[in-house]
C-alpha cells in the first residue's frame, strides 16, 4: 500500500524523478495507487469497495475519446461495473441515472475535478 504522506502528483510522468530508480510502468502504477488511496480504495461512483485488487480500475471522468487527459484531476477510482457501464458517456448524465446516485458523491467528484483532492466533508460514509 502506498504511504499516505506520499505526495499526489497531477500526471503520471511527474513520478519520473529518476529513471534509473523508477520505470515508466512503476511510475504509472504508483500514480494509479495514489488515486485509489485518496478515495479510500472505493469506487467514486457507487462507493463500494473492490471485490479484489483488479476490480478497482481508474476511470477517466472526461473520456480520452472526448479529449480527456491522463491527469489526476480527470481520473477517479471506479469498480469494473461502473467503469464499463459509464463507457464514454458524460459522467454526470450517466451518474444521475444510476440507482446508487447520491448528491454528496457527485459533489465529492466535482471537488476532485477542481482540486485533485477528496474532502472529508463530502464523504458519504
Amino acid at each position: 500500500m502506498i504511504d499516505e504522506t506520499f505526495p499526489l502528483r497531477e500526471k503520471a510522468f511527474e513520478y519520473l524523478f529518476n529513471l534509473e530508480a523508477m520505470t515508466t510502468k512503476e511510475a504509472k502504477r504508483l500514480w494509479r495507487e495514489s488515486i485509489k488511496a485518496a478515495w479510500g480504495n472505493r469506487c467514486a461512483y457507487c462507493d463500494n469497495p473492490p471485490i479484489d485488487d483488479k476490480s478497482l480500475t481508474v476511470d477517466h471522468v472526461r473520456p480520452k475519446s472526448r479529449g480527456g487527459e491522463d491527469r489526476t484531476s480527470n481520473c477517479v477510482p471506479a469498480c469494473s461495473e461502473c467503469n464499463h457501464s459509464k463507457g464514454s458517456s458524460p459522467w454526470q448524465d450517466w451518474y444521475r441515472n444510476q440507482e446508487f446516485f447520491r448528491q454528496a458523491n457527485e459533489d465529492r467528484i466535482q471537488q476532485w475535478l477542481k482540486t485533485g483532492k477528496v474532502f472529508d466533508c463530502c464523504l458519504t460514509k
